[in-house]
């Protein structure tokens, strides 16, 4: 998660807005019994993120070794899938501009195509890239963001086995250069810019999904993007008991701490170019952007969740508002 962007506003104005808002909602009930049925996730999710957080990976910051292996491993585990690169390869890179010098980054995209020919395309983003290591430690980033990287893989296989819509096209997107400004998702979208014949129906975005709060809730953004979340809602959130929530507020020393969400991760690139986005993730945790953000404070079971729950989405025909 871009920490930069993460932009604090503490006043009694906004807690008295964000507590009438809640007064006129509908109050949810969640279930903190969350459920999975996709067989062997559990298992492929965990050996993703176990691989991803090692030591060998060097906590997989841009343009490093660490970040080079992170490309070759993800390239073998689209490959595994039977997934198509979007470009001759997998391996897409651009550069940017950071601190006075030019930096190379690299996006790994793949594509799963329609069953029929179609210009619907519903694009999956996760960053891979993390902080790194420095000589007393090394960042692991399971959370942040190996845990949305092993999500996207996980619904990216369910796809493959079992596309649920004929006409529709999914690109998978392990982007780049995350952490140190969105410029792996910038890139990506200015590619997609010149792809006039694509419909980007919508782009999902998973960025830290595997360190659940207390109320064991996935946080939600962009809803507005969609057509009658308010039916849908209700439908996602039964299928696996997962807490949906919409709204990043929480409660510090008693006053409302509100997070500008919208330019914390790589939908933001979607936003600015007018394209449909939706973005998943949980609140930062005491393990964010600290060595200790290991596989071992994770709940595995509710990255499955939160992947199923994606996949349930992404299945719906008529899911964004018509243009």
């Amino acid at each position: 998660m871009f920490t930069a962007q993460i932009r604090l506003k503490v006043t009694g104005f906004s807690l008295l807005c964000s507590l009438l808002i809640g007064c006129s909602q509908t109050p949810r009930q969640c279930s903190s019994n969350i459920t999975t049925t996709w067989p062997d996730a559990n298992q492929q999710v965990t050996q993703d993120i176990s691989i991803l957080t090692s030591v060998k990976f060097q906590g997989r910051k841009t343009a490093t070794h660490g970040a080079r292996l992170t490309q070759d491993y993800l390239i073998k585990r689209f490959t595994e899938m039977g997934l198509q690169p979007w470009q001759p390869t997998f391996a897409v890179p651009f550069s940017y501009q950071h601190q006075f010098s030019t930096v190379s980054g690299v996006n790994i995209i793949a594509t799963i195509a329609a069953k029929t020919h179609s210009t619907r395309w519903r694009v999956i983003t996760a960053h891979y890239d993390h902080l790194g290591q420095t000589a007393r430690n090394m960042y692991p980033g399971a959370d942040d963001n190996a845990s949305g990287i092993a999500g996207m893989m996980a619904i990216a296989a369910q796809w493959q086995r079992n596309p649920p819509l004929d006409d529709v096209n999914v690109m998978i997107v392990a982007t780049d250069a995350e952490e140190p400004g969105l410029y792996g998702s910038d890139a990506l979208v200015a590619l997609l810019q010149q792809q006039p014949q694509m419909d980007i129906e919508l782009s999902i975005n998973l960025d830290m999904i595997g360190h659940p709060d207390r109320r064991r809730a996935i946080y939600m953004e962009g809803q507005h993007n969609l057509a009658d979340f308010a039916l849908i809602e209700p439908g996602l959130m039964q299928q696996n008991q997962l807490c949906i929530r919409t709204h990043h507020t929480r409660l510090l020393s008693g006053r409302m701490r509100k997070s500008d969400w919208l330019r914390a991760s790589d939908h933001y690139a979607f936003h600015k170019a007018g394209y449909s986005w939706v973005y998943f993730g949980v609140p930062p945790h005491a393990q964010y952007h600290t060595p200790d953000d290991t596989i071992s404070t994770l709940d595995i079971d509710f990255v499955v969740a939160v992947a199923e729950t994606v996949y349930q989405m992404l299945s719906i025909d008529k899911l964004t508002k018509a243009p």
